[in-house]
């Protein structure tokens, strides 16, 4: 396990799957990542790569070829290798080889940079592309915050804030895959409040929002994080039915449409990069800030 502290935070980040498995709020004394628990959810904050959800059959098509992709992609299995570390910073690396060739038949190089900053931790996802053709990937991420349900807590007392949004746009997931057409979400203002039964037909996929930032936040106010995902234009929200916790998904990519034929080039969402280029992209969580 690799630990990044500073005043604020400290954080803890395992080598399988370069997860994030501890978010720990120094000021209130408290964790606030679900802590893998397999009787809702056995994982913290998995990355999702090189597909983000599931493929229409499992199966995808390049080239005139036909691959298998498990649900989420392969990269949250692996052990990452550590390549930097310092206090607050960490670098881990997870490159393509015989295995990975396999199912997805692209050669690669997949960093996870993780920085504190006060009260904020950062995750920059880069990806090199070490081949002399596009490479065509989506990613994302699936943290999971911890919620007090404890007596006299509930979790209707937890809302969401979306600050330039009135409406939602949400997407629905069918047998994995996602539905062509919207439903539309009227929010109390800019907020939406959980629910016991709102993940009961799986995740909520969004997509067009006006705000690149979340807040989870309870009417006591004694809980706020913000997750800010510039840059991503997907948003999962997902729980078990029942579940303490909440997780907000910042995605580049998303399941398979169910009208989608296969072709990974045509897959929604999908990321082309260039030969021997390489792509960016960065959310954060900043804790207890108004």
């Amino acid at each position: 396990m690799v630990v990044l502290e500073n005043n604020y935070l400290r954080v803890q980040v395992h080598p399988e799957g370069a997860e994030l498995r501890s978010l720990y709020d120094k000021k209130k004394d408290r964790e606030l990542l679900w802590q893998r628990d397999r009787i809702f959810w056995g994982k913290s904050s998995p990355i999702l790569f090189p597909f983000v959800g599931e493929t229409k059959e499992g199966n995808y098509r390049y080239d005139n070829s036909t691959y298998r992709m498990p649900k989420h992609g392969f990269a949250r299995e692996y052990v990452f290798d550590v390549v930097a570390h310092t206090p607050t910073q960490v670098s881990f690396l997870l490159r393509s080889n015989e295995t990975t060739l396999e199912l997805y038949p692209f050669t690669f190089e997949l960093y996870l940079h993780y920085q504190l900053d006060d009260s904020r931790i950062s995750c920059t996802y880069e990806v090199r592309n070490l081949g002399r053709s596009d490479m065509f990937f989506s990613i994302g991420g699936h943290p999971a915050f911890q919620l007090d349900l404890s007596p006299g807590h509930n979790l209707s007392d937890y809302y969401l804030v979306f600050p330039d949004d009135h409406i939602l746009k949400r997407y629905f997931i069918k047998a994995g895959l996602l539905q062509a057409q919207p439903g539309w979400y009227s929010l109390e203002g800019v907020r939406l409040y959980l629910r016991n039964d709102m993940f009961k037909d799986d995740a909520w996929v969004l997509k067009d929002l006006r705000s690149t930032a979340v807040q989870l936040r309870n009417r006591l106010g004694d809980y706020h994080i913000k997750l800010d995902f510039m840059g991503f234009p997907y948003l999962g929200l997902w729980a078990p039915v029942g579940a303490p916790f909440i997780c907000l998904e910042p995605w580049c990519g998303v399941n398979d449409l169910e009208t989608h034929t296969g072709e990974l080039g045509l897959k929604e969402g999908i990321i082309q990069l260039d030969a021997f280029s390489t792509w960016r992209k960065t959310w954060e969580v900043t804790v207890g800030q108004n």
